[in-house]
């Protein structure tokens, strides 16, 4: 049998392990969705990450039995004690929303005290941080594959009612914004950003494999096409970075800012030399540039006004042709880029004029289509062109005609660029397309507020007014209509205990606590207005992160529970 000591041991190793697991199956989120990764026993749903929880939670309990111990919590631990019990005791006034309620919490309350009671040593402190800062590297590896194989097949076999709506993402294959293990952009975004800087304390000593991982973050955060994790990346990780590396930078100036030149030059050159023709309906008029809209028998069309203004068609089809001398005879490829507006939940594509010899096609041959997902928003598509012949062989003599099986979209704006599109082609395109979602935030504000006015109390967890979701696009105002003024208190009590830890840290910048106050102050800044806070693998990443600050800060009362330094969880 073993002694007292050796199995304490013994459990207190199993507990790390069953803790990496935990956490890493957590992050890894759609590995506990696809069919493969989620068993029924009865009403009982087993997921990889449910097991390793529970499992865990089973060997820390037996090890503070056999220690006969009692765990010791501070200020911090009572704060997320507290705000679990408050969306439990919520969750009973409403109990069809109890189950989700209970799992949420449990998953953000359970993965903090399992970290946070379990951490004994340094050692564990190293890998917990190791282990999460390898899941974003690894997140991201598979990201960048995704990417260019523009197909996420693990996504694909996800089970429609577990993610709530069979939606397509991306806007088209050029557009593509990768998901990960994660699920979705945004919340890849928040969660790649809160790995940098966790990336950057592990691997400090080794430059060579912190280039390598900075830049695999790097690039999959830009493939991810989010303009609010682009601009926290600008404002908190990069300014770091560039901090703790200003040295280096210093030393080999004169060779990175001509190697800094190069690729600005490329771009600048590429962007200006682009080839196009466009057509757009600014108000009610039509601007040809080298592309005309044709009116053709089978597709005339209405301009419409409202919400949306621009070209609407009455029978499927909106017909164009191109200025003869745009390809001027040749079979180079095109890009067909549209700007529409996104109303009903049929499909989009193009059908134009090709070199496709097979019979009855040539001239309508088709491309992918393009799910509408009803957002009332304006988007941007990309259809490739592969062999245009642009010969005039449609109805009236067109070359292409973009197509919507609900004929309710609006038409706006068409370009057709040759070749691909260019990467500021991309940029530009992915962020004008979403370019009412600040707007749609902002107009929250005073909803929120006279919700709030009506329903003091709230109106209850998962239940808030004007949208279909358990949540709307901002965090704090959620809370705000689902708590009522209580939820307001709870927002500026949390509020407070960030700004006094920021202050604190910024006392000891240096010190390792302060790089995990960065991670945890990055996705928290993120899903406070953006909502990511209720994804999963963030709530992971934000527990676990913000268990094992808990325990290393000085600055706590009595001192840290683990005393380290930066050294201490470098690799």
């Amino acid at each position: 049998m073993l002694g007292a000591g050796r199995l304490a041991g013994f459990l207190h190793r199993a507990w790390r392990a069953g803790a990496v697991l935990t956490v890493s199956t957590g992050l890894f989120h759609l590995i506990n969705l696809v069919g493969p990764g989620r068993l029924y026993l009865g009403p009982l749903l087993v997921t990889p990450f449910r097991v390793f929880f529970g499992l865990t939670w089973i060997i820390l309990i037996a090890g503070y039995a056999n220690r006969r111990e009692w765990p010791r919590l501070d200020r911090a631990d009572l704060i997320v004690a507290g705000a679990a019990i408050v969306f439990l005791l919520r969750g009973f006034f409403h109990p069809s929303t109890f189950d989700i309620v209970f799992d949420w919490v449990a998953t953000g309350a359970g993965v903090y005290f399992l970290v946070r009671l379990g951490i004994r040593s340094r050692f564990d402190v190293k890998v917990l941080l190791i282990s999460v800062a390898a899941v974003g590297v690894a997140q991201a590896l598979f990201g960048l594959g995704e990417y260019l194989a523009k197909s996420n097949p693990l996504f694909n076999s996800v089970q429609v009612d577990v993610i709530g709506a069979a939606q397509q993402i991306q806007a088209s294959s050029q557009f593509y914004r990768i998901r990960a293990l994660v699920g979705h952009p945004g919340f890849l975004g928040a969660f790649l950003l809160g790995v940098m800087p966790l990336a950057m304390l592990v691997l400090w000593r080794r430059r060579f494999l912190l280039a390598g991982a900075l830049a695999a973050l790097a690039a999959a955060l830009f493939l991810t096409f989010s303009r609010g994790s682009w601009l926290l990346g600008m404002l908190v990780p990069l300014p770091i970075l560039a901090f703790r590396a200003r040295y280096w930078v210093r030393r080999n100036l004169k060779w990175l800012a001509p190697a800094a030149l190069i690729p600005l030059a490329l771009v600048a050159f590429n962007y200006w030399d682009q080839e196009e023709v466009s057509i757009n309906t600014p108000g009610y008029v039509i601007q040809e540039s080298g592309l005309r809209w044709v009116g053709g028998y089978d597709g005339p069309v209405v301009a419409v006004s409202g919400e949306s203004i621009g070209l609407q068609p009455l029978n499927k089809f909106i017909y164009f042709r191109v200025d003869k001398s745009f390809l001027n005879g040749s079979r180079d490829p095109v890009t067909v880029v549209i700007h529409y507006f996104d109303k009903g939940l049929g499909a989009i594509r193009v059908d134009y004029d090709s070199w496709n010899s097979s019979p009855g096609n040539g001239a309508y041959n088709p491309t992918a289509a393009i799910n509408k997902t009803n957002s009332h928003q304006w988007e941007t598509a990309a259809f490739y062109l592969k062999d245009p012949r642009f010969q005039g062989r449609e109805n009236e003599g067109a070359d292409f005609r973009v197509v919507d099986d609900d004929s309710i979209f609006t038409l706006d704006q068409v370009t057709v660029q040759k070749g691909r599109l260019s990467l500021p082609s991309l940029v530009v395109n992915q962020w004008l397309s979403r370019s009412a979602s600040i707007s749609t935030r902002e107009n929250l504000f005073p909803f929120a507020w006279s919700v709030l006015k009506q329903h003091p109390l709230g109106v209850g967890v998962f239940n808030s007014p004007g949208t279909g979701h358990h949540a709307v696009d901002s965090l704090p105002l959620t809370w705000m209509m689902e708590f009522g003024w209580p939820g307001l208190l709870l927002i500026l009590a949390l509020a407070f205990l960030f700004v006094a830890e920021g202050v604190k840290v910024w006392k000891e910048p240096h010190s390792a606590a302060a790089v995990l106050y960065i991670a945890l102050a990055v996705v928290v800044l993120h899903g406070a207005f953006l909502m990511i806070l209720y994804d999963k693998p963030s709530l992971v990443l934000m527990a676990a992160v913000a268990a094992v600050y808990a325990s290393i800060r000085p600055w706590r009362r009595g001192g840290a529970v683990v005393s380290v330094s930066n050294r201490d969880c470098i690799l």
